[in-house]
């Protein structure tokens, strides 16, 4: 939040006249009535000379293109959502077969619903290049590309390669080409720790802050093992910046020797993996996605082909939140969908924090801010 400035204590607001003489009391009455003068003459003139201005001079200040809708007065929740049964995405739902919860309770209007097919993504693809992922990351390296060339429409769809060891850093920005995409790709390499949740809320902020004129799918694509020791942030603090910047998270899990529990031996390691598992699985669901196990490094491919294949299945429903106060607690989302009497499985984020200031706001106090990309 933006810093308050502390009230002025009263003995600087109040004038002591007990030693003042009557002609320093009539000095200091003239010289703040000059004063005063001075001041409103300026603004008059500055009015006169300055008419853009005036259309600038507004009590509240203007919101940042890319702001969280959130962040200011709510109008519109969007969520995208995937409905599946039995594993398959199903793709002939109406409005008619939803309905939505915020809160536990009924939106004051649902304002559009609409299959998102052809929505142009924005697709970032953090990869994890700790001294840990370094006898498989060649295997990633090639399905990444492939997803690339196989998903991205580069007339109207973006992404982006980033890189996280000790710190995330961008191995390629915001581009179309498919090819520079897989360059990007291939330039990262191995060394260091492992900064999972920093590189997600540095992720989450960058597909964020990007302009856009119209609706589009924020994915977040997360290769790693899961485990995380050099972030600053939590990972509390990583799903609610994915909630509150509309980011779906899709991980892969690279600990392949654990498809099997039973092909775990040594105490620690089988910890390790549960643990990091757990952490990509938290991920995933609490912003609407999916966690994908490989068996081996030659199943990455098959893992990209099934986040290409939801990408494309998804729906979207935008609605006005009923009865929203800015007080800082949890909005839980809930959607249900059904066809042919049947009940379908809905994956969605989980909500949102009603906050005053967005957490990926400049002016969140909040240390993990400072994570930044390289």
């Amino acid at each position: 939040m933006r810093p308050q400035l502390d009230a002025l204590p009263t003995r600087y607001l109040e004038v002591d006249h007990t030693d003042a003489s009557p002609v320093a009391r009539v000095s200091l009455w003239l010289w703040f009535t000059c004063f005063a003068t001075f001041v409103m003459i300026g603004k008059i003139t500055w009015a006169q000379d300055c008419a853009g201005c005036l259309a600038t001079a507004s009590w509240e200040e203007p919101v940042p293109t890319g702001e969280w809708l959130l962040t200011k007065q709510v109008t519109e929740v969007n969520v995208l959502f995937v409905a599946t049964s039995n594993g398959r995405p199903i793709g002939n739902l109406s409005q008619n077969d939803i309905l939505v919860e915020d809160d536990n309770k009924p939106p004051s209007a649902i304002l559009q619903f609409r299959t998102e097919q052809a929505l142009p993504l924005r697709v970032g693809l953090a990869i994890d290049t700790s001294n840990s992922v370094n006898s498989r990351f060649r295997f990633e390296q090639a399905a990444a590309n492939v997803f690339f060339h196989e998903v991205m429409d580069r007339d109207v769809d973006l992404g982006f390669v980033m890189g996280f060891e000790n710190h995330p850093y961008m191995s390629q920005d915001f581009v179309g080409d498919p090819d520079l995409l897989g360059k990007g790709v291939e330039r990262l390499t191995i060394g260091g720790g492992t900064a999972l949740y920093d590189a997600v809320l540095a992720a989450c902020q960058k597909l964020r802050d990007r302009p856009e004129k119209n609706m589009v799918a924020r994915v977040l694509i997360v290769l790693s093992d899961g485990l995380n020791n050099a972030s600053v942030a939590s990972l509390g603090r990583a799903i609610a910046a994915a909630q509150e910047a509309e980011v779906t998270i899709y991980a892969i899990s690279t600990n392949y020797t654990t498809a099997s529990s039973e092909s775990v031996s040594d105490t620690q390691v089988a910890f390790d993996v549960q643990y990091g598992n757990w952490n990509l699985r938290q991920l995933a669901e609490q912003t609407g996605g999916l966690v994908l196990h490989p068996r081996s490094p030659n199943d990455m491919t098959k893992a990209f082909e099934k986040i290409g294949q939801e990408l494309r299945s998804r729906y979207s429903v935008s609605y006005k939140p009923a009865d929203f106060t800015p007080d800082g607690h949890f909005r839980a989302i809930k959607i249900e969908a059904q066809t042919t009497g049947r009940k379908l499985r809905v994956r969605a984020r989980k909500g949102y924090y009603a906050r005053a200031v967005s957490w990926l706001s400049p002016d969140s106090q909040d240390p993990a801010h400072a994570s930044s990309v390289r």
